[in-house]
C-alpha cells in the first residue's frame, strides 16, 4: 500500500511505500542466506555469506519514503537500475555491491556512487549500533537519495548519476560478509 503524505519542507508529495518486499535475491550461499515474513526480512547466518535482494516496486518518478530496521550488520540500503542484473564480484570475495548502477548507503559507513563505496571521513563509523530504524526516501525527479536516523535524526544524500543507474530503479539490499538483518517495516 502506498500513502501519500506531504512534506514539509519542499511541498514535495511523498509516497510512502508500505508494501515493498524483496522480490529476489542473489547469493552463491543459498543455504545461509533466507528471507523471512513474505520477503519484508532479508538474512545472513554465516560469515562469508555475499548477498542482494531486490524490491518489487519500480521508482521512475515522484518521491518515495521506505523504512528499514537493521538489527545487526552492515549492508548496503540503495537503489540500482532494475534493468541491469545484480553481479557478484569475485575480486570483491562474492561481493554484489560494486556494480556501477548501485547507489546508497553503506550503514554508518559511507556513501556508495556507482558501485564504489566512499567511507565517511572525520565520524566514527559505529558499526556495532544495532535495532536501528531508517527512513530511506528515493527522490526520482530529482536523482537523489536520502537516508535519514530516525533514532538521532541524522541524515545523509546521494546524487544519482541516471547515465550509470538509469530509470526504473528498485530497492537494493546487499549483505556484506558478515552476518547481517535487515528488516522492510
Amino acid at each position: 500500500m502506498v500513502t501519500l503524505t506531504p512534506s514539509p519542507a519542499k511541498s514535495v508529495t511523498v509516497n510512502t511505500v508500505e508494501d515493498e518486499r524483496f522480490a529476489e535475491v542473489h547469493t552463491g550461499d543459498k543455504i545461509n542466506v533466507r528471507l523471512e515474513d513474505n520477503g519484508r526480512i532479508f538474512e545472513s547466518l554465516k560469515f562469508g555469506a555475499c548477498a542482494c535482494a531486490v524490491g518489487i516496486h519500480s521508482y521512475s518518478s515522484g518521491t518515495h519514503s521506505i523504512r528499514i530496521k537493521v538489527h545487526w550488520g552492515i549492508p548496503i540500503l540503495g537503489i540500482r537500475s532494475r534493468n541491469i542484473p545484480p553481479v557478484a564480484y569475485e575480486e570483491l570475495r562474492g561481493s554484489y555491491g560494486a556494480d556501477p548502477s548501485t547507489y546508497g548507503f553503506g550503514k554508518d559507513a559511507g556513501r556508495v556512487f556507482n558501485g564504489r563505496m566512499k567511507l565517511r571521513q572525520g565520524k566514527d563509523m559505529r558499526i556495532d549500533r544495532t535495532d536501528i530504524v531508517f527512513t530511506f526516501i528515493i527522490n526520482c525527479d530529482e536523482h537523489r537519495l536520502s537516508l535519514i536516523d530516525e533514532g538521532n535524526g541524522e541524515r545523509d544524500e546521494v546524487e544519482v548519476d541516471v547515465s550509470c543507474a538509469p530509470f526504473p530503479w528498485c530497492l537494493f539490499i546487499v549483505l556484506p560478509q558478515t552476518t547481517t538483518r535487515v528488516a522492510l517495516i
